[in-house]
């Protein structure tokens, strides 16, 4: 339901977990301006905060909260950014009558978004630095990870919108430059302007929460934010090549995707992804890493809101060409039909092992009621989704992975 325009509370009433679950979802527009500072603003909430100023404080008072578990995250999905707020913990029927956490939790959750820890310049300097210190030691740890710094590459290569393109180079000197001042405007701006969305997953009293909320000082907001990106497709491919200290080399490329989440062709394209290069049976990792024996690791993955299939492998340098061919070459033969039906029964196979055990995530259960939220109709439940599973033949598959063009290549040579 919406509280007020720009704000809404939805409940997932449940006693399938021992735990409940609540998650305060911040959407807005993805820009290159606020990227670094609502990264930092997600790690100082989950730091500290005027009732507790110090990160030791903090953690004691959550484990006397029966070991109640904060967790902030800050991520981009298509072309919106998000930061998530989460508490986690005992549902009251397996404690002592004598303690409800969850007004207790909610008060927590105030004093997080309502009194955060500041000093006369925006957060408090000190707190601040410490955290952006480590943000930074945990980009730097992910970008020597080669795949994700290829993955990164090949967005700036692949996306036309800039705030699309965001290199670990640019981001790492966006965060450095951030000041206390500059994150926590950007935080008033977020409490502000902010589409909010409110998860309780659980066993809650709807009414007490209601009226606790109401009290709260949240406020109208008008911000209508596009999570789905689309770009069209552009006949000219675009490559790049560069060269790294690495044992092996990585080439990926991106495919334009016209299919994007909640379309008539989604659960079609997922089982194309399937086959492709998702599962261990998938046509990447049978034909060129097992048969050829040319990939150290190889997969594909299907993004429908960016609208971009990506496929990535770890190879020799000396087989680039080959393995390019090759990959290609996979995706050619699901687009004439040049697959069994036993390699369909096998993807449906795994794909309904995966929604299976989506039911069984608690992140999962409040992703789709989020997704429900801002696509209505068109956002599928989990048997829905099954039950069009089913539906997908070889003519729909075929249909589907045409849609797929080649958009974008990286090429990263390992040397020595």
């Amino acid at each position: 339901m919406e509280l007020v325009p720009g704000i809404a509370v939805h409940f997932i009433q449940s006693k399938q977990f021992k735990t409940n679950k609540i998650t305060v979802r911040f959407t807005a527009p993805l820009s290159l301006e606020t990227i670094s500072s609502r990264m930092l603003i997600a790690s100082m909430l989950e730091t500290a905060n005027k009732s507790f100023p110090t990160a030791q404080l903090f953690r004691k008072h959550l484990a006397g909260l029966y070991g109640t578990d904060l967790s902030t995250h800050a991520y981009r999905r298509g072309q919106s950014h998000l930061v998530d707020v989460s508490f986690t913990y005992v549902r009251d029927e397996f404690l002592s009558k004598k303690n409800v956490l969850t007004s207790q939790i909610l008060d927590l959750l105030s004093e997080i978004l309502f009194s955060p820890l500041i000093d006369d310049e925006g957060f408090e300097k000190n707190t601040f630095e410490i955290e952006k210190k480590q943000v930074l030691a945990r980009l730097e740890s992910e970008f020597e990870d080669p795949f994700f710094f290829a993955h990164k590459e090949l967005d700036h290569l692949y996306f036309e919108d800039p705030s699309m393109q965001l290199v670990p180079e640019d981001l790492i000197t966006r965060i450095s430059e951030e000041s206390p001042n500059m994150s926590f405007t950007s935080f008033q701006k977020m409490l502000k302007e902010d589409r909010i969305d409110i998860f309780f997953l659980g066993d809650f009293n709807e009414i007490e929460i209601l009226d606790y909320i109401k009290q709260t000082p949240f406020t109208t907001r008008q911000r209508n934010v596009d999570i789905q990106y689309q770009q069209p497709y552009s006949n000219v491919i675009k490559e790049n090549f560069a060269r790294k200290s690495l044992g092996q080399s990585i080439i990926e490329m991106g495919y334009h995707c016209s299919v994007g989440y909640g379309d008539e062709q989604q659960m079609a394209m997922i089982v194309v992804n399937g086959l492709l290069g998702a599962f261990p049976h998938s046509k990447l990792f049978t034909v060129i890493r097992e048969k050829e024996a040319l990939a150290y690791t190889i997969s594909s993955h299907i993004d429908f809101f960016s609208g971009c299939l990506r496929l990535y492998a770890g190879i020799d340098r000396s087989n680039r060409n080959r393995v390019r061919k090759l990959m290609n070459q996979q995706l050619h033969d699901i687009k004439n039909g040049k697959f069994t039906d036993l390699e369909i029964n096998q993807t449906k196979k795994m794909i309904k092992r995966s929604l299976m055990l989506a039911q069984d995530n608690q992140d999962s259960i409040i992703d789709r009621t989020y997704l429900r939220h801002y696509f209505g109709k068109i956002a599928l439940d989990i048997p829905t989704m099954l039950e069009k599973l089913e539906l997908v033949g070889k003519n729909e598959i075929c249909e589907a992975a045409n849609n797929l063009k080649l958009q974008a290549i990286y090429f990263m040579e390992g040397v020595e």
